[in-house]
């Protein structure tokens, strides 16, 4: 007995060590580290060693990630016991993956897994999606999902060999996330989020948000080689400005969709609730020829590009309380059950109940706010797009599974005025950081009326200030009404600044060196430093992990940070190539062969007008690096644009202005490319569908550049 007592006791000390303790990374983690907070590791080291009920937490900065982070499947939690990756105590992780090449294999996160938990993570700049939610039963929480060449997230299979929907992934739940600037070289995949093509069924958006992607803010296509995908649901999602990028530029290629519901007529039954798109540059909501029963209830279109609502004639999608206004136009729509929505239809103001007319005024605000969302990530639209007190869309809708109301019945669209719940509103303090104090409140409850004033009072420990709450304020008492669910952070600061820790690396080890200006162990938190490349013999500095290409930078200490420098060889090389027709490495175009009217007969290539029309030539060089390339052409009528594309992809603007006569030749301004070793593409491609000019040539500086055969 005395035996078995001291084995049990052994397993009792070790349960916790094993099971509860947690690992913690850092951009400046070691494989060989033990994983605590003063001894970070990797993260996949993390990944590697994690079991089920553990959390790694990511300590701030930027972690530079060159190869895909795979989660396999025998690497899974389970019900009850999840395994977590989140950030720490309020610090922003951010994974860049901006060394990958754009490419279907490029993936930054493939989560094949089962009971994953994300929180807090911002992933960023993947050659393909940031992240491919592969697995079942996992949680992805207020993380972001940017500037990566593909959808930001999707939700599809990852081995091919899955065929049927029963093996896809199910039951995952995509929370109070952001998606934004994801962009593909051809601007014709990259969506904000992604359920397609092989996605299974219990999938979940919720308070999500997806802006400013290429392409669509959402896309559930499927095919009909694949089949129908499982049915999605949508609550309280926002889509808006879909087709234009953050920077201002749009594309020609992408679909520009706010939410995009389908493909080649599969038939899906999704659902969406208390939705909205504005601003996207095509539909706000499309069935995209999905010839099924969508249930749309309680979503509002506002301003979008051509259809509000995009749907087929005579279809079975079922449409209650919703609202379209100021769309280009509207039309093909399923069944309006109980005419209980409201469309603006070829400029109107009547809408399809003529009891019902909209107009600016039943709306609080139509001026769209800077900032759209919580601290927790939720969409927080402030007074856009709510109603006012005295529209008539007020308790004008029909009930509906899924919508909580006030009053007597639903209001229309997706903002309803007032109190959507009477009592059960959840207020949820914290302080950051966790050591900098505490906050007292008043009334102290679990849940609180609508309207329910309450007040915080920020008591920072010793050695600590207060500075502000989470909406800005400083001072140390606050009061506010309980209208939503709230999270609200009272941020306190050292009296003793904080101190990180900064590491540079050098990639190839032999490619140089990095001086640090000042070079300490430990800097204070907003200490600036100057790192300065400084190639070996023969090399030159190709970039930094943040895309810099200058010598020297300047960083800002505000969390541990890893700083890599990429060398390579140093191309000196001044020898040009020149590529005209019937040449070798001329090896495609569209368009025709034509003899310039100039005195010497010239022969140019009169490249089609149309859009996406151009020109391919084929070089080999001897090393990767940086080449010069001009074009000479002649070209009446108006300046046009271009794109030159490099294997494929890397498209860089290049204008044609007009040339005085049609035999006058010119140059372009030089363009600086880079190639890799071997044999490259190089494509000129026209962005408008306008007469074009007439290419006489290419030629290409650099190191020892040749012409290819065409292949």
């Amino acid at each position: 007995m005395k035996n078995k007592l001291a084995v049990l006791f052994g397993v009792l000390l070790l349960f916790p060590l094993c099971i509860f303790s947690q690992i913690y990374v850092s951009p400046a983690g070691k494989l060989d580290n033990e994983g605590s907070i003063g001894s970070p590791t990797t993260l996949q080291n993390a990944i590697n060693k994690i079991v089920s009920g553990q959390t790694i937490y990511m300590r701030g900065g930027i972690y530079s990630i060159a190869s895909t982070i795979f989660i396999t499947r025998e690497n899974s939690g389970s019900e009850g016991n999840l395994k977590r990756i989140e950030a720490y105590n309020g610090e922003i992780p951010i994974l860049d993956f901006s060394e990958q090449r754009e490419n279907n294999e490029n993936k930054g996160i493939v989560l094949d897994g089962f009971y994953w938990y994300f929180k807090g993570i911002i992933i960023r700049k993947a050659g393909d999606n940031g992240m491919l939610l592969s697995g079942n039963n996992n949680t992805i929480d207020n993380c972001i999902f940017e500037k990566n060449r593909d959808s930001g997230l999707q939700i599809s299979r990852y081995f091919a060999a899955y065929t049927s929907i029963d093996q896809w992934p199910s039951n995952n739940l995509v929370l109070n996330c952001e998606s934004f600037d994801n962009k593909d070289s051809l601007a014709e995949n990259a969506d904000g989020f992604a359920a397609k093509l092989t996605c299974g069924k219990g999938n979940i958006f919720r308070g999500c948000i997806s802006h400013n992607n290429s392409d669509d803010g959402w896309d559930l296509y499927t095919k009909k080689k694949t089949g129908p995908i499982g049915a999605v649901l949508f609550e309280n999602c926002v889509a808006y400005n879909n087709g234009t990028l953050t920077n201002g530029s749009t594309t020609l290629t992408g679909d520009k969709n706010g939410f995009k519901l389908g493909g080649e007529g599969i038939p899906v039954n999704h659902i969406l609730r208390r939705c909205i798109a504005f601003g996207n540059g095509q539909h706000g909501f499309t069935d995209n020829n999905n010839l099924g029963a969508i249930e749309m209830t309680n979503n509002t279109s506002y301003n979008n590009k051509s259809n509000g609502f995009g749907f087929r004639p005579g279809g079975k999608h079922q449409f209650r309380n919703n609202i379209s206004y100021k769309s280009f136009k509207d039309k093909n729509f399923g069944k309006d059950v109980e005419n209980s929505n409201v469309w603006w239809i070829k400029g109107s103001t009547n809408g399809r109940n003529p009891a019902l007319v909209i107009s600016d005024d039943d709306f609080v605000s139509l001026t769209v706010p800077a900032v759209l969302k919580n601290e927790d990530g939720s969409p927080n639209l402030g007074d856009f797009l709510a109603l006012k007190t005295t529209s008539d869309f007020i308790d004008a809708g029909v009930q509906a599974t899924g919508i909580e109301f006030s009053g007597t019945a639903p209001d229309l669209g997706a903002r309803e005025s007032g109190s959507q719940q009477t009592t059960d509103f959840v207020l949820k303090v914290t302080g950051k950081p966790i050591a900098g104090g505490t906050v007292t409140v008043s009334p102290v409850k679990k849940s609180y009326d609508a309207g329910e004033v309450v007040t915080l009072t920020a008591m920072p420990s010793s050695g600590y200030t207060f500075k502000s709450w989470s909406d800005g304020s400083t001072t140390a008492t606050t009061t506010f009404k309980m209208d939503t669910n709230k999270t609200i952070t009272a941020n306190f600061k050292s009296i003793i600044p904080a101190t990180y820790v900064l590491t540079t690396a050098v990639n190839p080890a032999e490619g140089g060196t990095i001086t640090v200006n000042p070079n300490k162990a430990t800097y204070t938190e907003g200490e600036t430093v100057m790192l300065t490349a400084i190639p070996s013999a023969g090399n030159e500095l190709k970039s930094w992990n943040s895309g810099e290409t200058t010598e020297s930078i300047t960083v800002s200490i505000t969390a541990e940070m890893g700083i890599t420098a990429t060398f390579g060889k140093k191309l000196t090389g001044t020898h040009a190539l020149r590529i005209e027709e019937a040449s070798p490495g001329f090896c495609k175009y569209d368009g025709v062969i034509a003899i310039n009217s100039s005195a010497d007969n010239r022969k140019v290539t009169n490249i089609t007008d149309a859009s996406g029309s151009g020109i391919n030539y084929t070089v080999k060089v001897p090393d990767s690096g940086l080449y010069s390339v001009v074009f000479r052409y002649v070209h009446r009528g108006k300046t046009t644009n271009a794109k030159v594309k490099i294997n494929g992809t890397n498209a860089i603007d290049l204008v044609f202005p007009i040339t005085s006569s049609t035999t006058k030749f010119a140059t372009t301004e030089p363009l600086t490319i880079k190639l890799i070793k071997g044999v490259n593409t190089i494509r000129l491609e026209t962005i408008d569908a306008l007469p074009f000019a007439n290419i006489d040539w290419m030629e290409i500086t650099g190191e020892a550049p040749m012409a290819e055969s065409c292949f």
